[in-house]
C-alpha cells in the first residue's frame, strides 16, 4: 500500500539542465575574466627585405574597457554560483555582463581611431606599419557572445 503522508517525489530545482547551464556559465565568465589580461590589439611592424614582423601588444586591461571585460567575467561567474546554490534566475541575470563585454569590445575598437591613423604608415617593399586588432579581443568577444548565449537559455529554461 503506498504511503499517502510522504510528499511526492521532485527533482531539485537546482539539478539537471539548470545545473549544467550554472556551471557552463561560471566556467565561460571566467574565461571571460582571463581574456581581460590577454593581448586585445598592437602594432605591427612588417619587414619586406628579411620577412619579419614586430608586434608591440596592447592588453585589456591596459585601457578602461578591459577592466570592464573583467569585471564583467567576474560577475557572470558570481551570478554563476548563486544560480546553482539558489535559483537558476540568477544564472539568468548574467545576461546584462555579457551584453556590458560585448560593448565595452565595441568600445575598445570604435575609441582609438586617431591612433589608427597616427601609427599607419607604409614604404612599399621595405616596411608596413599597421595597428592590429588581437586574439585576446576576439576571445573576449566570443566569451561574451557565449556568456549571454548561455544566460538567455537559463532564462528561457525558467519559463
Amino acid at each position: 500500500m503506498a504511503d499517502l503522508t510522504s510528499p511526492p517525489h521532485r527533482v531539485p530545482t537546482g539539478s539537471g539542465g539548470g545545473t549544467l547551464i550554472s556551471m557552463a556559465v561560471i566556467v565561460t565568465g571566467l574565461a571571460l575574466a582571463v581574456t581581460a589580461v590577454l593581448p586585445w590589439a598592437g602594432v605591427t611592424a612588417e619587414f619586406g627585405l628579411v620577412g619579419t614582423e614586430l608586434t608591440q601588444a596592447i592588453r585589456g586591461v591596459d585601457r578602461a574597457p578591459g577592466w570592464f571585460v573583467l569585471g564583467a567575467g567576474v560577475t557572470a561567474t558570481l551570478l554563476g554560483v548563486l544560480g546553482m546554490t539558489r535559483s537558476r534566475l540568477f544564472t539568468g541575470f548574467a545576461i546584462l555582463p555579457g551584453a556590458v563585454a560585448a560593448f565595452a569590445l565595441a568600445m575598445f575598437l570604435t575609441d582609438p581611431q586617431e591612433w589608427v591613423e597616427r601609427l599607419s604608415f607604409r614604404i612599399p617593399g621595405l616596411v608596413d606599419v599597421h595597428p592590429t586588432v588581437q586574439y585576446g579581443w576576439f576571445a573576449a568577444l566570443i566569451a561574451s557572445v557565449v556568456v549571454a548565449a548561455l544566460a538567455a537559455a537559463a532564462l528561457l529554461r525558467r519559463r
